[in-house]
């Protein structure tokens, strides 16, 4: 998980902002819309596995597909970058393995 620096109640406050608690909207920090940006751009790009039966299962991101398009969309590539792309990789596979 991302560190932030904030005590539990702060988080919850910030996130509670984020999330707008009152009329469900999503407000991204400025710094965070990249990565938001380039998981979109790239949310086709998967490692999979199949099974000899036919079933698909998705393993991650293909992080290769994710540098080139970071590339071609001018997208600093770093850390904190990876870090998101990671938190959103893990949050769609949670979501992904329950359909």
């Amino acid at each position: 998980m991302a560190e932030t620096g904030l005590d539990k109640e702060a988080a919850r406050s910030v996130a509670g902002e984020m999330i707008g608690v009152e009329d469900r909207t999503i407000r991204l920090p400025e710094r965070e819309r990249d990565t938001v940006r380039l998981a979109l751009a790239t949310i086709g790009k998967w490692r999979v596995a199949t099974h000899w039966s036919g079933k698909i299962r998705l393993l991650g991101f293909d992080y290769g597909e994710i540098d080139v398009a970071a590339r071609w969309m001018g997208i600093a590539r770093d850390a904190r970058l990876l870090d998101g792309i990671g938190i959103i990789e893990r949050a769609a596979l949670k979501v992904l393995d329950k359909t």
